[in-house]
């Protein structure tokens, strides 16, 4: 993958980027914290005036990729207004907005690196399991609770309708993240985007009053 251009950001910044593509590339076990450096143009000392750790750039991106995921909802109100209009729409709105703000360069390389250290590092695997399937799972259930309450869709378990849902989300992530990484991003998401439309019509026209 090309690396992308740090230009005038400050260090700091620049530490976080070629961080973020090397443990990308090469899983955060694989880089030191001597190559960081390197790539950077600093000497390896001056990577702890920013970050005490190569833990503390990991801790830091992981940071980052919870901002732009709680960036991805809906506020309150603009979800009222869409379940009103249907399930329908309220999903259709939902995916697009998810899958543009994870539509970055940025995102893709921890997407990736998440992808990748699972399987090796704890905290990675603890954020996987809490922050990408129990607490999406649990918003889904809610949301289609509310739905069943407002008589949208069929009064089926909520929680399994929820796992019904968001595992498809998981299978497009696998099949990009580590099945197909290498192939155009953007095409890809496109075609996420046309998958998670089909997958969710299908649903709803069996749940759906």
């Amino acid at each position: 993958m090309k690396k992308q251009k740090s230009g005038n950001k400050p260090t700091k910044e620049k530490i976080f980027d070629v961080s973020l593509e090397l443990f990308s590339q090469k899983g955060y076990n694989g880089v030191s914290i001597r190559e960081i450096a390197r790539e950077v143009g600093i000497r390896e000392s001056s990577i702890y005036n920013h970050y005490k750790s190569k833990e503390a750039i990991l801790d830091a991106i992981i940071d980052y990729f919870k901002t732009k995921l709680n960036q991805s909802g809906l506020p309150d109100e603009d979800a009222e207004d869409l379940m009103e209009q249907g399930p329908e729409v309220y999903f259709e709105v939902g995916a697009k907005m998810y899958i543009d703000q994870i539509n970055t360069p940025e995102m893709e390389k921890i997407w990736r690196l998440v992808s990748i250290e699972t399987y090796h590092n704890e905290k990675i695997r603890e954020f996987f399991k809490k922050e990408l399937l129990e607490e999406p799972i649990t918003v889904w259930e809610n949301v289609f609770q509310i739905m069943i309450e407002k008589k949208k869709i069929k009064p089926l378990n909520p929680r399994i309708l929820a796992y019904e849902y968001f595992s498809f989300i998981i299978f497009l992530f696998f099949e990009y993240f580590v099945l197909k990484y290498d192939e155009d991003f953007d095409s890809f998401m496109d075609l996420a985007l046309k998958k998670l439309g089909n997958h969710t019509e299908f649903l709803l026209e069996a749940i759906k009053i």
